[in-house]
């Protein structure tokens, strides 16, 4: 049928010289269109459905694959990077091992006092909590920021009134 086609064509062309060589003639529509409904038109193959569908889901696999591929890839890297810091590591190794951070005697009394400083403070922190705790806390702030704004208001109106 498409043979016949390109044969029409080809005639039409030889025939006329004109830019209308892509359409048909009356002639060869009518024959076209009775050839249509006397045979069946070509048919896709049966199972081109089923293998176009096999076909996006394998490469679905293929895509999930490659996806668990990366993602182990980074697991083993972030891994070896890891053991690789924990070998390199100063005090970890042989003859240090045993050897304290604090080498001198200064250092561990100013390591100590920052300790204490820092305990000094966080003792501080806690009793302002408490005290504030005990006032009504932020409630409480907000509270007396309301009272004295609608005490201002008050006085405001008060003295127009006067």
């Amino acid at each position: 049928m498409i043979y016949q086609l390109e044969n029409e064509k080809k005639k039409m062309k030889q025939r006329d010289g004109d830019d209308f060589s892509l359409y048909l003639s009356e002639e060869a529509l009518l024959e076209l269109i009775g050839q249509v409904e006397r045979e069946e038109m070509i048919h896709a193959p049966v199972h081109l459905k089923e293998n176009v569908l096999t076909q996006i889901r394998e490469e679905r696999r293929a895509g999930r694959k490659r996806q668990i591929f990366a993602y182990r890839a980074k697991v083993l890297i972030a891994m070896a990077a890891a053991l690789t810091v924990l070998i390199l590591m100063p005090a970890g190794s042989g003859a240090g091992a045993g050897e304290t951070f604090l080498t001198d005697q200064t250092d561990a009394v100013s390591m100590e006092q920052a300790a204490l400083e820092r305990q000094k403070n966080i003792d501080d922190k806690w009793e302002e909590y408490r005290q504030e705790r005990e006032s009504g806390g932020v409630r409480g702030r907000i509270d007396d920021i309301g009272a004295r704004v609608s005490q201002f208001g008050k006085r405001l109106s008060w003295d127009r009134e006067q």
